[in-house]
C-alpha cells in the first residue's frame, strides 16, 4: 500500500467551527500500530461545548472521534499480538486495571479513563495507536462484522455498563427518558435482557417511533404526568428530564443518570421521601474492557441489532455538515457516521 505524507483530519474548534485540515500522517513507534479508519460514529458528547471546551487549547483544535473501527496497515517492530490487515475496534481511553476503583469494579471512575491513547482521533483518515492502547484498547473484530457495526461497540459498551449497574432487569419495568441513540441502545439491550415492560419518553414524535421499532412497549411524549418504573434511565442532556426522573422511580427501584445536562445543573432531592422509598441513584460513564467485550458479542450474535440505527453517512470532507446535523438534528436523524477514507485510493 502506497502511503501519502499527509492525511485529512476533522478538527473541532467549537460547534459552529469543525473543519478539515491537512496534517502529517503520524509516525508509529516500535510498540505502536497505524490504523486506517473505516468508520467513526459521532457521539453526542462530541458536540457538547461545555464537555469539549477544556480540551480545546487556544486555536489548536482537537479531534474527538472515539467510536472507531478500521484496519491495521502498519505494525511496529515489537508488536506481537496484531498484524497488518487485522480489523479492529479502537478505544481512546481505558482504566488502569490496578487501582482500588478498578479492583472494586468501578473501572470507569479510574483517573486513567481521562487519558487519550490515540493520535489524533477517529475523525481522521489514519490514527496512531499508542503502546498502552495496543495492549488495552484494541479489539479484534469477528469475521462477518462490518466496520459500521464495529463503530457501535463503544457506545453499546457504555450502555452495557449502565444497565449492569442498575441490577437485574428481567421481570422489571423500565423507563428510558430520551430516545436518541443512547436511549435506543438502552431499549434494545433491555429488550434482549428480558425487561417485562419498556416505556420510552421523548419530546420528539419521530424518535418515539424509532423507540417503538427498537422494542419499547409503550411510548409517550414528555408532557404531563410521567410514568413510573423499577428501572429509570436518563438518556438525554435535559435538566427538566433529569429532575422529572426523580419522580418516576418506584419504591426500591434504581435511577440511572446515563446522560448529564451540564457542569452547573442542579436537581432537587426530596430527602425524606427517598429515605422512606429507598431507591438507588447511580451514574454511568464510559465503558471498561469487560463492557466492550460484552458489547462486541451482543452485536456479533445478533442479540442487539444496530444495523437499523445509522441514518446518515458522511465523508471526511463533509465533517462540518455531519457535526451540524448531530448538534441540530433533523427529525429523522439518529446515528451519524463519518467514513474518513470514503473514495480514498490509498
Amino acid at each position: 500500500m502506497s502511503m501519502p505524507a499527509t492525511m485529512k483530519s476533522g478538527v473541532y474548534y467549537q460547534n459552529d467551527k469543525v473543519q478539515v485540515e491537512e496534517r502529517p500522517i503520524p509516525a508509529i513507534g516500535q510498540q505502536e500500530v497505524l490504523v486506517q479508519v473505516a468508520t467513526c460514529g459521532i457521539c453526542g458528547s462530541d458536540t457538547m461545548a461545555w464537555y469539549r471546551e477544556g480540551q480545546t487549547r487556544g486555536t489548536v483544535g482537537i479531534n474527538t472521534g472515539h467510536e472507531i473501527a478500521g484496519e491495521i496497515i502498519q505494525v511496529g517492530d515489537c508488536v506481537q499480538n496484531y498484524k497488518v490487515h487485522d480489523r479492529v475496534v479502537v478505544t481512546h481511553h481505558f482504566p488502569c486495571k490496578n487501582c482500588m476503583l478498578c479492583r472494586e469494579g468501578n473501572e470507569t471512575a479510574c483517573e486513567a479513563m481521562h487519558e487519550k491513547h490515540i493520535e489524533p482521533g477517529g475523525f481522521a483518515q489514519y490514527i496512531r495507536v499508542l503502546e498502552k492502547a495496543v495492549h488495552n484498547g484494541l479489539y479484534l473484530m469477528p469475521d462477518g462484522m462490518t466496520y459500521e457495526q464495529g463503530s457501535y461497540v463503544e457506545p453499546l459498551g457504555c450502555v452495557v455498563r449502565s444497565v449492569r449497574k442498575t441490577g437485574p432487569v428481567a421481570s422489571h419495568t423500565a423507563l428510558v427518558i430520551g430516545s436518541g441513540l443512547a436511549g435506543l441502545l438502552h431499549i434494545k439491550l433491555l429488550r434482549a435482557l428480558g425487561a417485562r415492560i419498556i416505556l420510552a419518553v421523548d419530546t420528539n414524535a419521530s424518535r418515539l417511533e424509532a423507540a417503538s421499532r427498537c422494542g419499547a412497549d409503550e411510548v409517550m411524549l414528555a408532557a404531563g404526568e410521567m410514568p413510573h418504573a423499577d428501572r429509570v434511565y436518563v438518556c438525554t442532556g435535559s435538566e427538566r428530564a433529569s429532575e422529572s426522573a426523580l419522580e418516576c422511580v418506584n419504591r426500591g427501584g434504581h435511577l440511572m443518570y446515563f446522560a448529564t445536562c451540564g457542569p452547573d445543573a442542579r436537581v432537587p432531592l426530596k430527602l425524606t421521601r427517598f429515605w422512606q422509598m429507598q431507591p438507588t441513584i447511580s451514574f454511568s460513564y464510559g465503558a471498561a474492557p469487560r463492557d466492550m467485550r460484552e458489547a462486541m458479542e451482543l452485536i456479533r450474535s445478533g442479540a442487539v441489532s444496530v444495523d437499523d440505527l445509522t441514518t446518515h453517512r458522511f465523508g471526511i470532507d463533509q465533517i462540518g455538515e455531519a457535526f451540524n446535523l448531530v448538534a441540530n438534528p433533523r427529525e429523522n436523524a439518529l446515528k451519524v457516521m463519518v467514513e474518513p477514507n470514503r473514495g480514498s485510493t490509498t
